[in-house]
């Protein structure tokens, strides 16, 4: 019987670093089509409407923009955090609680005008996902409890304070009865860069996170601080990074970001908190960072694709009928073969030529 095992290579491959994530999108494609045509739908017709048709038809591409932003720049944190092997899983929970801080800073600035209000409420999103990123970095430190449970589970009671908060004290009394808060004043809503499309200001803003992070991560001491310690921790000891000071840096930038994403979709596309708010863009963002191959330039392409997805998704429920838990799948599968791929950037597979009787006697 012919028999095979993985053998670790002496280098990574480069090559099949960059590659995979092209297969992998490729094999998303290809596998997705065959599953969706076995349970009855036009699988070929759902790879078209939710991969291509988002880049064919240009109405789309303002929605592309949108989608993008926020999963780019959730996507550059969390890059961040895993380079340095800080495993932040509770990025949702850090968005939604930067969209919760800059909702408090347009209610209470509700009425008034003047320039000072967007960008304080961007301050206050990015304070609000720093700080509740902050609470696993601190379990962590001075308890050794693992982030990936804590940022994990703390996703729940930001989910939870916005239901409280909208149905009770930030309730809009002229909403109609409905979980919302009031709209915003025209002062704290993010302005579109071009007149009569949805492109906010927060897209531009998101590719220039990514650029001054991609600098920052390759031309700086934070950056080799971070890969350092991520890579080899004990060499990073003896070259004098604290791991614990990395801990809180990782998590305390991923989440400053998580809650800067926030303030700009509450600010932009949504304009008042609502208990819809949290969209998952923090979840899907660990798809993007894996993407992009944890390179904040990368994550700009893994952004873009998995907002082809969700776009494309919403194109394929009106058009052959496919659920929205398809897009779901599809970004599941994708990440499934992204790291499987990665298996073997880090092994190649070897044939095992079986020992006769009388070779091993």
């Amino acid at each position: 019987m012919m028999q095979f095992r993985l053998e670790k290579r002496r280098e990574p491959s480069k090559a099949m670093l960059y590659a995979t994530p092209v297969v992998a999108v490729l094999l998303t494609m290809v596998v997705g089509a065959i599953i969706f045509s076995l349970i009855g739908f036009d699988g070929i017709g759902a790879v078209r409407e939710i991969f291509f048709t988002p880049l064919t038809n240009a109405y789309k591409w303002q929605d592309l923009g949108v989608k993008a932003a926020p999963l780019i720049i959730i996507g550059v944190g969390l890059s961040i955090a895993y380079r340095a092997n800080v495993w932040n899983i509770g990025a949702e929970g850090q968005y939604v609680m930067g969209g919760l801080a800059a909702t408090w800073i347009a209610l209470l600035t509700y009425g008034m005008s003047g320039w000072w209000i967007l960008p304080l409420m961007v301050v206050a999103g990015i304070a609000g996902g720093a700080l509740y990123a902050s609470i696993p970095a601190l379990l962590r430190t001075r308890l050794n409890v693992n982030e990936i449970l804590t940022s994990l589970m703390l996703t729940y009671v930001s989910v939870q304070l916005i239901y409280y908060l909208v149905r009770a004290p930030w309730k809009d009394p002229m909403g109609m009865g409905f979980p919302q808060t009031r709209r915003f004043s025209a002062d704290a809503l993010l302005p579109n860069i071009f007149p009569g499309t949805i492109v906010h200001a927060g897209v531009p803003i998101a590719i220039v996170v990514a650029l001054v992070a991609w600098f920052v991560m390759s031309r700086s001491v934070f950056g080799y601080q971070m890969k350092v310690v991520g890579a080899a921790p004990h060499a990073a000891r003896y070259g004098g990074f604290s791991e614990n000071k990395t801990i809180w840096l990782a998590l305390l930038v991923s989440g400053a970001l998580a809650g800067l994403a926030g303030a700009l979709e509450v600010s932009g596309p949504f304009q008042r908190m609502v208990p819809g708010f949290p969209t998952n863009y923090g979840f899907t963002a660990i798809i993007v960072a894996f993407l992009g191959r944890l390179n904040p330039l990368g994550v700009i392409f893994g952004g873009i694709v998995i907002a082809i997805t969700f776009v494309g998704g919403e194109v394929a429920q009106t058009s052959i009928g496919l659920s929205n838990a398809a897009t779901g799948v599809f970004q599941a599968m994708m990440l499934f073969f992204l790291l499987a791929g990665d298996i073997l950037v880090r092994y190649r597979i070897r044939r095992v030529v079986p020992q006769t009787a009388e070779a091993r006697s």
